[in-house]
């Protein structure tokens, strides 16, 4: 009698896997058992990149990014990383999606709030486009609409 309860925890075990699997392709379920953070939805790609951005590992931000050398928007981020580094004090707030979920397509408007031991609460907005690849959302451009910081 004792040992019913492991093979019906085996079997849960089992059967939950196999839900995965069914309902996701197996690349999406190796890749999210593999890598944690792995969304399949642009907001948790989005407040990801932030979070790691927070917590300056900005190696592992930097490949959530798909951006051509040289241009604009990698400017924008090699700013972010000299501003984050040069004030450790400085830490996200919170994240605000500005537009819902059917529009990313156009975009995503993002509003990012920092605090800082100097300063309020700074708000930051950006328009962040995404793109989905083989392994998940990626940033294909990320512009900053306001110049409050």
């Amino acid at each position: 009698m004792r040992y019913s309860r492991y093979v019906w925890f085996l079997g849960l075990s089992l059967f939950c896997l196999i839900t995965l699997v069914a309902v996701k392709t197996p690349q999406t379920v190796i890749s999210a058992l593999a890598d944690p953070h792995f969304g399949d939805s642009p907001q948790k790609t989005i407040q990801h990149f932030w979070q790691l951005m927070d917590h300056r590992q900005t190696d592992l931000a930097r490949d959530l990014l798909v951006l051509p050398e040289g241009s604009l928007d990698q400017k924008e981020f090699g700013e972010w990383e000299t501003r984050l580094n040069k004030d450790p004090l400085l830490s996200l707030q919170k994240i605000v999606f500005m537009n819902s979920d059917s529009d990313i397509s156009q975009g995503v408007v993002v509003r990012v709030f920092w605090t800082s031991s100097i300063e309020e609460v700074q708000p930051v907005t950006f328009s962040i486009n995404l793109k989905q690849t083989e392994n998940g959302w990626r940033i294909e451009r990320m512009k900053q609409m306001n110049y409050e910081l």
